[in-house]
């Protein structure tokens, strides 16, 4: 969508104006001021990119990176350390009795 950006040599505000081609006319006045000196900027844009190129531009090392750090944190850590050491709802402890395994 061609969007231009003007910057108002005077008051210093920037405008933005909706121009149907890039040959079409400047436009006269600044939209705060109404000063005639007005001048195009370059505005900024933002690029997304994709999970897939995210992904392809990963370091080769990630994933043994993450491996070593998961290797070198606390068994606490690791979200099935408690799934592993649950017991069946049908052989639950009675009351007062610890529902882990030790």
């Amino acid at each position: 969508m061609p969007i231009y950006e003007y910057r108002c040599q005077l008051c210093g505000n920037t405008s933005s104006f909706y121009l149907r081609t890039f040959s079409a006319s400047q436009p006269s006045n600044c939209q705060h001021c109404d000063s005639p000196e007005i001048h195009r900027i370059i505005s900024s844009f933002a690029y997304v990119k994709s999970e897939a190129t995210k992904l392809q531009q990963l370091d080769p090392k990630y994933h043994k990176m993450v491996d070593h750090a998961l290797a070198k944190a606390p068994p606490e850590s690791d979200p099935s350390y408690y799934t592993r050491k649950m017991v069946p709802f049908s052989s639950a402890p009675e009351k007062g009795e610890p529902y882990f395994k030790e």
